[in-house]
Protein backbone atom coordinates (compact mmCIF):
# COMPACT_ATOMS: atom_id res chain seq x y z
CA UNK A 1 0.00 0.00 0.00
CA UNK A 2 1.28 3.45 -0.89
CA UNK A 3 0.01 7.01 -1.46
CA UNK A 4 -0.13 6.20 -5.19
CA UNK A 5 -3.14 3.96 -4.58
CA UNK A 6 -6.05 5.37 -6.67
CA UNK A 7 -8.79 7.04 -4.65
CA UNK A 8 -11.38 4.76 -6.27
CA UNK A 9 -9.37 1.57 -6.38
CA UNK A 10 -12.38 -0.70 -6.99
CA UNK A 11 -12.74 -0.26 -10.74
CA UNK A 12 -13.21 3.48 -10.37
CA UNK A 13 -16.48 2.92 -8.46
CA UNK A 14 -16.85 5.36 -5.52
CA UNK A 15 -19.51 3.38 -3.64
CA UNK A 16 -17.84 -0.04 -3.90
CA UNK A 17 -14.47 1.44 -3.01
CA UNK A 18 -15.77 3.30 0.02
CA UNK A 19 -17.90 0.41 1.28
CA UNK A 20 -14.77 -1.75 1.34
CA UNK A 21 -12.71 1.16 2.72
CA UNK A 22 -15.28 1.48 5.51
CA UNK A 23 -15.14 -2.24 6.27
CA UNK A 24 -11.34 -2.11 6.28
CA UNK A 25 -11.37 0.87 8.66
CA UNK A 26 -13.45 -1.11 11.18
CA UNK A 27 -10.93 -3.94 11.36
CA UNK A 28 -8.12 -2.46 13.54
CA UNK A 29 -10.17 -2.01 16.74
CA UNK A 30 -12.36 -4.99 15.86
CA UNK A 31 -9.49 -7.43 15.44
CA UNK A 32 -7.99 -6.32 18.77
CA UNK A 33 -11.39 -6.88 20.39
CA UNK A 34 -11.51 -10.41 18.91
CA UNK A 35 -8.11 -11.30 20.34
CA UNK A 36 -8.93 -9.98 23.82
CA UNK A 37 -12.27 -11.80 23.81
CA UNK A 38 -10.71 -15.16 23.02
CA UNK A 39 -7.57 -14.83 25.14
CA UNK A 40 -9.75 -13.97 28.16
CA UNK A 41 -10.70 -17.67 28.33
CA UNK A 42 -7.46 -19.30 27.23
CA UNK A 43 -6.81 -20.60 30.76
CA UNK A 44 -10.00 -22.67 30.55
CA UNK A 45 -8.92 -24.43 27.37
CA UNK A 46 -7.02 -27.67 27.86
CA UNK A 47 -7.13 -29.25 24.41
CA UNK A 48 -3.67 -28.87 22.80
CA UNK A 49 -5.02 -28.44 19.26
CA UNK A 50 -7.37 -25.66 20.30
CA UNK A 51 -4.64 -23.93 22.31
CA UNK A 52 -2.41 -23.94 19.21
CA UNK A 53 -5.33 -22.65 17.13
CA UNK A 54 -5.88 -19.80 19.62
CA UNK A 55 -2.23 -18.83 19.35
CA UNK A 56 -2.43 -18.83 15.56
CA UNK A 57 -5.71 -16.90 15.64
CA UNK A 58 -4.19 -14.17 17.83
CA UNK A 59 -1.15 -13.87 15.56
CA UNK A 60 -3.18 -13.66 12.37
CA UNK A 61 -5.63 -11.13 13.79
CA UNK A 62 -2.78 -8.93 15.02
CA UNK A 63 -1.32 -8.91 11.50
CA UNK A 64 -4.71 -8.06 10.01
CA UNK A 65 -5.02 -5.12 12.41
CA UNK A 66 -1.58 -3.79 11.46
CA UNK A 67 -2.17 -4.03 7.71
CA UNK A 68 -5.59 -2.40 7.87
CA UNK A 69 -4.10 0.31 10.11
CA UNK A 70 -1.73 1.09 7.23
CA UNK A 71 -4.75 1.40 4.95
CA UNK A 72 -6.43 3.66 7.52
CA UNK A 73 -3.38 5.93 7.42
CA UNK A 74 -3.83 6.30 3.66
CA UNK A 75 -7.51 7.13 4.13
CA UNK A 76 -6.58 9.73 6.74
CA UNK A 77 -4.11 11.31 4.31
CA UNK A 78 -6.85 11.41 1.67
CA UNK A 79 -8.94 13.60 3.98
CA UNK A 80 -11.19 11.07 5.75
CA UNK A 81 -9.87 12.12 9.13
CA UNK A 82 -12.95 11.26 11.20
CA UNK A 83 -12.34 7.52 10.79
CA UNK A 84 -9.37 7.44 13.17
CA UNK A 85 -11.29 9.42 15.80
CA UNK A 86 -14.28 7.09 15.53
CA UNK A 87 -11.95 4.11 15.90
CA UNK A 88 -10.57 5.58 19.10
CA UNK A 89 -14.08 5.78 20.57
CA UNK A 90 -14.92 2.30 19.28
CA UNK A 91 -11.79 0.86 20.87
CA UNK A 92 -12.68 2.32 24.26
CA UNK A 93 -16.19 0.92 24.00
CA UNK A 94 -14.94 -2.53 23.02
CA UNK A 95 -12.45 -2.60 25.88
CA UNK A 96 -15.32 -1.76 28.25
CA UNK A 97 -17.28 -4.66 26.77
CA UNK A 98 -14.35 -7.03 27.20
CA UNK A 99 -14.10 -6.11 30.88
CA UNK A 100 -17.77 -6.07 31.83
CA UNK A 101 -19.46 -8.48 29.37
CA UNK A 102 -16.77 -11.03 28.55
CA UNK A 103 -19.17 -13.83 27.56
CA UNK A 104 -21.13 -11.62 25.21
CA UNK A 105 -17.84 -10.30 23.84
CA UNK A 106 -16.75 -13.86 23.09
CA UNK A 107 -20.13 -14.66 21.51
CA UNK A 108 -19.87 -11.46 19.46
CA UNK A 109 -16.41 -12.46 18.29
CA UNK A 110 -17.65 -15.89 17.19
CA UNK A 111 -20.63 -14.26 15.43
CA UNK A 112 -18.49 -11.69 13.62
CA UNK A 113 -16.06 -14.43 12.61
CA UNK A 114 -19.07 -16.17 11.03
CA UNK A 115 -19.82 -13.00 9.05
CA UNK A 116 -16.21 -12.53 7.95
CA UNK A 117 -16.06 -16.20 6.91
CA UNK A 118 -19.11 -15.64 4.69
CA UNK A 119 -17.51 -12.59 3.09
CA UNK A 120 -14.17 -14.38 2.74
CA UNK A 121 -15.89 -17.23 0.92
CA UNK A 122 -17.58 -14.75 -1.40
CA UNK A 123 -14.29 -12.99 -2.17
CA UNK A 124 -12.43 -16.25 -2.82
CA UNK A 125 -15.21 -18.02 -4.74
CA UNK A 126 -16.13 -17.55 -8.40
CA UNK A 127 -12.54 -17.22 -9.52
CA UNK A 128 -11.57 -13.60 -9.08
CA UNK A 129 -14.95 -12.00 -9.79
CA UNK A 130 -14.73 -9.59 -6.88
CA UNK A 131 -11.01 -8.97 -6.66
CA UNK A 132 -10.48 -8.62 -10.43
CA UNK A 133 -11.81 -5.03 -10.35
CA UNK A 134 -9.53 -4.04 -7.47
CA UNK A 135 -6.17 -2.34 -7.76
CA UNK A 136 -3.70 -5.28 -7.53
CA UNK A 137 -2.32 -4.06 -4.19
CA UNK A 138 -5.78 -4.01 -2.61
CA UNK A 139 -6.69 -7.32 -4.22
CA UNK A 140 -3.69 -8.91 -2.55
CA UNK A 141 -4.64 -7.44 0.84
CA UNK A 142 -8.24 -8.63 0.64
CA UNK A 143 -7.39 -12.12 -0.62
CA UNK A 144 -4.74 -12.58 2.07
CA UNK A 145 -7.17 -11.48 4.77
CA UNK A 146 -9.92 -13.69 3.34
CA UNK A 147 -7.71 -16.78 3.27
CA UNK A 148 -6.70 -16.33 6.91
CA UNK A 149 -10.28 -15.65 8.01
CA UNK A 150 -11.30 -18.90 6.34
CA UNK A 151 -8.43 -20.71 8.08
CA UNK A 152 -9.35 -19.68 11.64
CA UNK A 153 -13.13 -19.25 11.29
CA UNK A 154 -13.91 -21.90 13.94
CA UNK A 155 -11.52 -20.87 16.73
CA UNK A 156 -13.72 -18.35 18.58
CA UNK A 157 -16.75 -20.60 18.09
CA UNK A 158 -14.94 -23.59 19.62
CA UNK A 159 -13.92 -21.53 22.64
CA UNK A 160 -17.50 -20.27 22.96
CA UNK A 161 -18.79 -23.85 23.01
CA UNK A 162 -16.58 -24.51 26.04
CA UNK A 163 -17.63 -21.36 27.89
CA UNK A 164 -21.27 -20.76 26.90
CA UNK A 165 -22.62 -23.49 24.62
CA UNK A 166 -26.27 -22.41 24.55
CA UNK A 167 -27.92 -21.11 21.37
CA UNK A 168 -29.62 -18.08 22.91
CA UNK A 169 -26.43 -16.11 23.54
CA UNK A 170 -24.87 -16.81 20.16
CA UNK A 171 -28.14 -16.09 18.36
CA UNK A 172 -28.49 -12.72 20.07
CA UNK A 173 -24.85 -11.97 19.32
CA UNK A 174 -25.21 -12.65 15.60
CA UNK A 175 -28.41 -10.63 15.20
CA UNK A 176 -27.11 -7.59 17.08
CA UNK A 177 -23.67 -7.64 15.52
CA UNK A 178 -24.97 -8.18 11.97
CA UNK A 179 -27.08 -5.04 12.24
CA UNK A 180 -24.32 -3.12 14.00
CA UNK A 181 -21.59 -4.00 11.52
CA UNK A 182 -23.72 -3.29 8.45
CA UNK A 183 -24.97 0.07 9.76
CA UNK A 184 -21.50 1.12 10.94
CA UNK A 185 -19.93 0.19 7.60
CA UNK A 186 -22.67 1.99 5.68
CA UNK A 187 -22.35 5.10 7.85
CA UNK A 188 -18.59 5.24 7.28
CA UNK A 189 -19.04 4.71 3.54
CA UNK A 190 -21.64 7.51 3.40
CA UNK A 191 -19.25 9.79 5.30
CA UNK A 192 -16.47 9.23 2.75
CA UNK A 193 -18.87 9.66 -0.17
CA UNK A 194 -20.10 12.91 1.41
CA UNK A 195 -16.52 14.16 1.78
CA UNK A 196 -16.07 13.49 -1.94
CA UNK A 197 -19.32 15.26 -2.78
CA UNK A 198 -20.87 12.26 -4.55
CA UNK A 199 -23.16 10.82 -1.87
CA UNK A 200 -26.46 12.02 -3.30
CA UNK A 201 -25.77 11.32 -6.93
CA UNK A 202 -28.21 8.88 -8.48
CA UNK A 203 -25.36 6.97 -10.10
CA UNK A 204 -23.65 6.49 -6.75
CA UNK A 205 -26.73 5.07 -5.06
CA UNK A 206 -27.58 2.85 -8.05
CA UNK A 207 -24.02 1.53 -8.07
CA UNK A 208 -24.25 0.83 -4.34
CA UNK A 209 -27.42 -1.20 -4.76
CA UNK A 210 -25.85 -3.28 -7.54
CA UNK A 211 -22.63 -3.81 -5.60
CA UNK A 212 -24.40 -5.04 -2.48
CA UNK A 213 -27.62 -6.63 -3.69
CA UNK A 214 -27.44 -7.01 -7.48
CA UNK A 215 -27.40 -10.37 -9.23
CA UNK A 216 -23.65 -10.66 -8.52
CA UNK A 217 -23.74 -8.50 -5.39
CA UNK A 218 -21.44 -8.92 -2.42
CA UNK A 219 -24.29 -9.84 -0.06
CA UNK A 220 -26.47 -11.69 -2.57
CA UNK A 221 -27.15 -15.35 -1.82
CA UNK A 222 -25.57 -15.45 1.64
CA UNK A 223 -28.84 -16.07 3.47
CA UNK A 224 -28.72 -19.86 3.70
CA UNK A 225 -25.21 -19.99 5.12
CA UNK A 226 -25.91 -17.02 7.39
CA UNK A 227 -28.99 -18.74 8.84
CA UNK A 228 -27.06 -21.94 9.43
CA UNK A 229 -25.69 -20.26 12.57
CA UNK A 230 -29.06 -20.71 14.27
CA UNK A 231 -29.18 -24.50 13.82
CA UNK A 232 -28.70 -26.54 16.96
CA UNK A 233 -25.97 -28.64 15.31
CA UNK A 234 -24.15 -25.76 13.60
CA UNK A 235 -20.36 -25.69 13.34
CA UNK A 236 -18.26 -23.42 11.09
CA UNK A 237 -16.33 -26.38 9.67
CA UNK A 238 -19.50 -27.86 8.17
CA UNK A 239 -18.60 -25.78 5.10
CA UNK A 240 -15.22 -26.94 3.79
CA UNK A 241 -13.19 -23.91 2.75
CA UNK A 242 -9.87 -25.71 2.41
CA UNK A 243 -10.05 -26.12 -1.38
CA UNK A 244 -10.42 -22.33 -1.67
CA UNK A 245 -7.68 -21.69 0.88
CA UNK A 246 -5.22 -23.99 -0.85
CA UNK A 247 -6.05 -22.75 -4.35
CA UNK A 248 -5.58 -19.07 -3.49
CA UNK A 249 -2.56 -19.69 -1.26
CA UNK A 250 -0.84 -21.50 -4.12
CA UNK A 251 -1.89 -18.89 -6.68
CA UNK A 252 -0.80 -15.87 -4.63
CA UNK A 253 2.35 -17.64 -3.50
CA UNK A 254 3.28 -18.37 -7.08
CA UNK A 255 2.58 -14.79 -8.19
CA UNK A 256 4.71 -13.45 -5.33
Amino acid sequence: LSPELPRYWYGGDPFATHFLNALSSVFPPGEAFFVRSVLRYRDRVHEPDLLRAIQGFAGQEAQHSRQHDRHLELLDAQGYTALARVNGMADRGMRFGNRHWPRFSLASTAALEHLTALLARRLLSDGSAFTARMDPRMAELWRWHAVEEAEHKAVAYDVLQLIAPGRALRSAALLSNSAGLFLETLARAFYMLAVDGVLFRRATLASGWRFLFGSQGLLRGLGREYLGWFRRDFHPDQVDDWPLIEAWSERDGASA
